[in-house]
């Protein structure tokens, strides 16, 4: 049986329209009514989501990604919460038309990168937001669900036209998951190509693996700033074991390590953020040096979050989109 085809020009179905305007179910962002977005929608009895006119072929949903990155992303006067709760949905939505439909591999390969990136960025941005604010694990579940989509599709389906874009997508799942012994395996089919990217990745995970956390400043430094979002929010983790790291290696009474050096290896925006990082963890820090002492490094306090200012050197939505 062929799957269904989507004849839906709009980036909202017309019926889901009327009936959200009826109920008053228009969101905030949907100020434009000619600009209304299809919601994301569970199958239920009466409520059949394969319908032509409901779906949405393949261009119209490139056309409502770059829309959603391009136009809402970068709205500035509304909490971002409440922006990353609509374009999630949205592209939610997006995936469900394109699942429904069977896009060809092709088809996925434009629709999956900016939604990967997308959540990439977001786990960045909403750092430090309150859980009941916004779920890092539900994030970080949808970017898993994209990423290992098209990384199979990779493996059965690429050639040398998709190769900076692999190269870019494996390298991103390697640095998300530091250290992640199965993730590595996944990506062994793709470390034999010549890519610096994925070399970087491979060796920064590999280095975590081992606890040789030097190649962690020298790499994050080099790194596109999408890469960089998704190794920010595993810091504090990093953070921890390099100054526990430290202290057993540099263990001596009254061997103090410089404060300016510690805070480039832990990669702190500031002094301060060191220090503070430092005395969390009771390290005494004497002027402008710590001491690194295995007897005072407290083990049993949680994690520090401080967040990594990350510079973009262009607008977000262009990274999200790579444009």
């Amino acid at each position: 049986m062929l799957p269904v085809k989507g004849i839906c020009m709009e980036m909202c179905p017309k019926e889901e329209t009327i009936m959200r305007k009826s109920k008053k179910l228009v969101h905030q962002l949907e100020c434009d009514p000619h600009k209304m977005v299809k919601c994301f929608s569970r199958s239920a009895a009466g409520n059949l989501l394969s319908k032509p006119h409901i779906l949405r072929p393949p261009s119209v949903l490139k056309n409502t990604i770059s829309y959603l990155l391009n136009e809402i992303l970068t709205i500035t006067n509304i909490p971002f919460s409440i922006i990353y709760d609509f374009i999630d949905d949205r592209l939610n939505s997006i995936k469900q038309d394109a699942t429904i439909q069977e896009v060809s591999n092709q088809e996925w390969m434009a629709i999956l990168p900016p939604i990967i990136r997308f959540h990439a960025f977001a786990a960045y941005k909403c750092y430090e937001y309150d859980v009941n604010t916004f779920d890092p694990f539900l994030n970080l579940k949808h970017f898993h669900e994209s990423i290992f989509k098209i990384v199979r599709i990779f493996l059965e389906d690429s050639d040398e036209s998709t190769d900076e874009l692999c190269f870019e997508m494996v390298s991103l799942l390697i640095v998300t998951n530091l250290g992640d012994y199965n993730v590595l395996q996944q990506a062994l089919p793709f470390i034999t190509k010549k890519s610096t990217l994925i070399k970087k990745a491979v060796l920064l995970s590999l280095s975590i693996m081992n606890g040789n956390f030097g190649h962690l400043f020298e790499i994050y430094n080099t790194l596109p700033a999408i890469h960089q979002c998704v190794i920010s929010v595993q810091l504090p983790m990093l953070r921890r074991n390099i100054l526990k790291s430290m202290c057993m290696g540099f263990n001596c009474k009254n061997n103090y390590f410089p404060i300016s050096i510690l805070t480039k290896i832990l990669l702190h925006n500031k002094v301060q953020e060191t220090i503070k990082e430092c005395q969390h963890y009771h390290l005494t820090v004497n002027g402008d040096k710590v001491e690194l002492s295995k007897s005072l490094f407290n083990n049993e306090v949680d994690e520090l979050h401080l967040k990594k200012e990350i510079k973009f050197n262009v607008n977000v939505s262009k990274i999200v989109l790579n444009i």
